[in-house]
C-alpha cells in the first residue's frame, strides 16, 4: 500500500475508534505509521489530514474548539476527530 493511503487509513481508523466524543493527535498516526522515525513523517501525516479535512472526513480542534485552519497551517498543537 502506498504511504499516503496507509496514513489515510490510519487517520480514519483513529477517528472511527475514538468516535465523535474523543480526539486524537496527528502524532499518534505518525507513531503508528513509523514508530522508529515518526517525527520525520509528521508533515506527511498533516498533509494527509488536510485532504481528509477538505472532504469532510475530519475536523481540526485547538484548545477544545473547532478551527477552520488546515492541519498543515495551524499554529501549535492540534487534535483531530470525526465531524
Amino acid at each position: 500500500m502506498e504511504p499516503r493511503a496507509q496514513i489515510r487509513k490510519l487517520h480514519l481508523d483513529f477517528a472511527m475508534d475514538r468516535g465523535f466524543d474523543k480526539t486524537y493527535c496527528p502524532s499518534e498516526v505518525a507513531r503508528a505509521y513509523a514508530p522508529e522515525d515518526w517525527r520525520s513523517k509528521m508533515e506527511l501525516v498533516r498533509q494527509v489530514a488536510d485532504d481528509l479535512v477538505a472532504i469532510g472526513k475530519l475536523i481540526v480542534l485547538q484548545n477544545g474548539k473547532r478551527i477552520d485552519a488546515k492541519p498543515t497551517k495551524a499554529k501549535g498543537p492540534i487534535r483531530l476527530r470525526k465531524p
